[in-house]
């Protein structure tokens, strides 16, 4: 009995299990099938700033009763919103109705933090009372890039005094917030900047102006040019999101022009070009830059630049490298650089980085630090020796970080450096990021045996708290930690307000100092004091607030702030101390673009007694490619402005007014760009003019000529003053390669043919197509006059190739087609029998109602059972494209009676000459005619 009793309990529990398992189903399928069903016709909507764009609100009514539509209301007040329906209204039993939305994608619209549009809709029926949701995602086209750039076209470095600096102004020409990592890095070395790396965060739109400090690291006669590479990194991927090269001129009366301020740009190009220049420095370039595969998984990419100084004999070869990449590790050799180590990696040798998982990363790099790779015509000096390795992990969304290492061997200083360094950054939500950092280092002279030990530690945090934001910026190194930010402390606290679309304000407070601790010289034993030390100190240290608020097409803000600047060194000490106010006005009113900003103070010099006014202010306006801007500065604005004072007075005036237009004439065939302007300091003494140029000529769509020209002027208004010009122009032909196939990608070629034949071969007397459109899924490209597309840097997968479908030809193959590999494959076509018919009306006598069988379906049954369809145009005629064999026409459409509503017809390969032809009666018509 007991076995019975345990299966009859056990049959029990599998009985009520079933019946749960049911019940749910049914429950499921109860809550899908819905009586009311709300959405939006288009789940996603790709929308462009300043364009208005319409998504339907479609409301269903599968009930058997009648609703009423109280009340569509959108979930928050959307700026660009135009339009939405707002009267109630009555829906029938088995009723839809499409509803209007409309929009406009403002810069209020754009800045939107989250793509979700989602409108409430209320209705009653006869029982209840009830609200549901209905939503759609607008796909933002946007500019996600950080524009790093200066507002003069050219920046100059007094070599006299003991320091300088520029102003960046970083630009977030995207519409969300960004939290940037600038890193900054000279080249050739030999710029000290402080700070290297600045971190910035961005409103959408933003522009925020940093300042760098500049030290000159070694002084000649003849002072070099330089280019400093900014690159910007977003800190919630770690992604480079911007970089530019900022040109450097040192300010001297003998100035000697090497070369034009152009880096080696572009890809996939050759280009040799003649410059000639008034110095004398006349040389024949040649730049350029290939991807190639070298096997099916391997893949290469080679730069090059190089001069050749042909009345000498001499020549010099510069950012130069090979890159070869298999899979997920890519080899460079030649010139390497590379970020993220906090310390500046540039020189020559090799470098491998492989990615592992989905977001692990190691990199390994050997090389020296030197610029050229080869030269003759700059004497080669041996360079730092540096070996380094960085470890990235995490991912994009929630956790990454990285751990770097560095070894620099420096035989002209005779010292050995080690640098680790740690980064990780997490999120909390959406609403709340942390980073943290921190390094170690060690240097140590190989003459002196001094050392030392630093580090550096920091911890950002980035959150908003309903319509506050809140963000806070804190780094530390000490005064001997030999990374980047050596002997820095930077704190910036900001807390932020957002009152509504168009009106924020902000408190902030800024504390940098730069205080930094070097080795003694080795060349020379220890002394006391500070003999054989190089010392330097700045500070900025400021409290300030701002609001910001927009009027239509005007933006507005005013910022007011107290300040207090140092810098001293072994010679001098200079102290500023600033109440200042900051206006900035912008609009763009259709293709013109106005920018206004102005800064005036009321300062104090440490050294000085009495008070003084300054001012500094900046107009920019922009209509379509012309832009004009001009600076005007009146007396000292920053605490540098005063270690450069000619005379006991104060007061002095600088000018700079700058031109630039871009041009594209002739179909795009000819693009170039102009600029000039002119610089006079009254401050420096001296007066610069430049006027430059540049053209590209398209010969062909693979060969264009180029030209570039620059003329300039110096002139020093100091005492036994003296002036110069000097010209520059290049002359160069271009050729421009075929983008290569990316690795993990393939190559897909099709010659399509008529095959007249249908033996699927091209043979002679057989036509290649030319002009045909060919899809490959959504890839659309069209035949040459060869009757050959190319499909490049196709993923694997499987595609439907489709061919020429309007004009009624078919393809001899399987248009299912497997790319695994490169593919190239002859295509026959055959070109599909037009079959032709009409309606035609059999009318009574004295029938004058005119009929319309415009839009009847007429369909066309093969022996293979798949059904055509074709539809009655105006004309009562209809059109097939068949191939060879018979079908069965037909109508299904009781509107009319038709004679003979089903016909079947064969057609063969050499065509359907005939004419199908429906006639019908109209239904349930007499005409009655009375005889007299």
């Amino acid at each position: 009995m007991k076995p019975q009793k345990s299966i009859s309990i056990s049959l029990r529990k599998a009985i009520l299990f079933f019946a749960f398992v049911l019940l749910n189903f049914s429950f499921a399928f109860a809550q899908e099938k819905k009586d009311i069903e709300i959405r939006f016709q288009n789940e996603r909507v790709a929308v462009e700033k300043g364009s208005t764009f319409t998504n339907f609100l479609v409301i269903e009514n599968k009930s058997s009763e009648e609703i009423t539509i109280q009340n569509i209301m959108p979930s928050e007040n959307y700026p660009g919103l135009l339009f939405y329906p707002k009267n109630d209204f009555i829906l029938g039993a088995g009723q839809s109705k499409n509803l209007p939305i409309k929009l406009i994608a403002n810069v209020d619209f754009m800045k939107l933090i989250s793509n979700e549009i989602k409108f409430q809709v209320s209705y009653t029926t006869s029982s209840v009372n009830k609200t549901d949701n209905a939503s759609f995602f607008v796909d933002k086209e946007e500019n996600k890039n950080i524009a790093i750039y200066t507002t003069a076209y050219e920046n100059f470095i007094n070599p006299s005094a003991p320091d300088s600096s520029i102003l960046l102004t970083v630009e977030n020409q995207g519409y969300s917030k960004r939290t940037v990592k600038i890193d900054l890095q000279s080249i050739p070395d030999g710029l000290e900047m402080m700070p290297k790396q600045q971190t910035v965060s961005l409103e959408g739109l933003e522009k925020q102006t940093v300042e760098i400090k500049i030290v000159v690291r070694k002084q000649n006669t003849l002072f070099p040019e330089f280019n400093i590479n900014a690159t910007a990194t977003d800190l919630l991927n770690n992604e480079i999101v911007g970089s530019n090269t900022l040109h450097l001129v040192i300010l001297s009366n003998n100035r000697q022009i090497a070369r034009g301020n152009e880096a080696v740009n572009g890809s996939n190009y050759a280009e040799l070009s003649y410059n000639e220049n008034s110095s004398g420095f006349n040389f024949l370039q040649l730049r350029g830059n290939a991807a190639f595969r070298v096997t099916e998984n391997l893949k290469s990419r080679i730069n090059l630049g190089a001069d050749y100084y042909h009345e000498d004999g001499l020549y010099n070869l510069y950012d130069t490298w090979l890159e070869l990449e298999r899979k997920n590790t890519v080899l460079r050799l030649g010139n390497v650089n590379s970020n993220d180590y906090d310390y500046p990696v540039f020189g020559r040798g090799g470098k491998v980085s492989t990615k592992f998982g989905n977001n692990n990363q190691v990199e390994i790099l050997a090389l020296e630090n030197n610029y050229n790779l080869a030269s003759t015509y700059f004497q080669q000096t041996e360079g730092s020796t540096m070996v380094g390795a960085k470890y990235g992990f995490g991912n994009s969304k929630s956790f990454n970080g990285k751990v770097s290492y560095l070894f620099d061997h420096d035989p002209r200083l005779n010292v050995d450096t080690q640098v680790t360094n740690a980064v990780s950054s997490f999120s909390i939500n959406d609403k709340h990021t942390i980073r943290t950092e921190a390094g170690l280092s060690h240097e140590k002279g190989l003459s002196n045996k001094d050392e030392n030990v630093g580090a550096t530690m920091g911890a950002n945090y980035d959150g908003k708290i309903g319509t506050w934001d809140i963000q806070s910026l804190n780094t530390f190194a000490t005064s001997s930690y030999a990374g980047i930010k050596r002997g820095s402390f930077f704190s910036n606290q900001r807390i932020g307000r957002q009152f509504s679309a168009s009106q924020r304000a902000f408190i902030q407070y800024q504390n940098s100092q730069v205080d930094p601790e070097f080795l003694s010289f080795q060349n020379a034993p220890i002394q006391t004091g500070n003999a054989n030390l190089h010392y330097y100190f700045n500070s900025t240290e400021s409290l300030g607030a701002g609001y910001q608020f927009s009027s239509k097409k005007w933006n507005f803000l005013l910022s007011p702030k107290v300040e207090r600047q140092k810098t001293a060194n072994f010679y001098t000490s200079q102290e500023l101390f600033s109440y200042r106010m900051e206006a900035n006005i912008s609009t763009t009113l259709g293709a013109h673009g106005l920018n206004w900003s102005a800064e005036y103070s009321y300062s104090k010099d440490e050294n000085k007694a009495d008070w003084f006014n300054s001012l500094k202010t900046t107009l920019s306006y922009r209509y379509k490619s012309f832009s004009l801007n001009g600076t005007a500065q009146w007396n000292a604005i920053t605490v540098f402005d005063l270690n450069s004072y000619y005379n006991v007075d104060r007061n002095f005036a600088n000018y700079n007014v700058f031109a630039s237009y871009n041009f594209q004439m002739l179909g795009n065939n000819l693009i170039g760009s102009f600029s000039a302007g002119t610089f006079y300091s009254e401050l420096y003494k001296n007066l610069n003019t430049n006027v430059s140029g540049n053209l590209e000529y398209k010969i062909s769509p693979s060969w264009s000529s180029t030209g570039y020209f620059n003329i300039s002027g110096y002139k020093s208004t100091a005492e036994y003053a003296s002036s110069g010009s000097y010209y520059q122009f290049r002359i160069g032909i271009r050729k421009y390669f075929a983008a290569a196939t990316a690795l993990g990608n393939h190559k897909v070629t099709f010659q399509l043919f008529e095959d007249k034949n249908f033996n699927g071969l091209l043979e002679s007397g057989e036509l290649v197509l030319a002009n045909e459109i060919v899809k490959l899924d959504n890839f659309v490209a069209m035949t040459d006059k060869n009757g050959k597309v190319v499909f490049q840097n196709v993923p694997e997968g499987i595609y439907t190739l489709k061919v020429n479908e309007n004009a009624g030809a078919r393809l001899m193959m399987d248009p299912v087609i497997m790319v695994d590999k490169n593919i190239n494959r002859k295509v026959g076509l055959v070109k599909n029998i037009k079959v032709s018919g009409k309606l035609t009306e059999i009318k009574q006598a004295y029938d004058v109602l005119e009929t319309d069988v415009t839009g009847i379906v007429v369909y066309a049954k093969g022996e293979d059972g798949v059904i055509h369809t074709a539809v009655v145009n105006q004309k009562n005629e209809f059109e097939f494209f068949l191939k060879d064999g018979k079908y069965d026409l037909y109508i299904e459409n009781d509107k009319y009676n038709y004679t003979q509503p089903n016909q079947t017809i064969q057609v063969t390969k050499e065509g359907f000459s005939g004419t199908v032809v429906f006639e019908y009666k109209k239904k349930d018509t007499t005409i009655k005619v009375k005889k007299f």
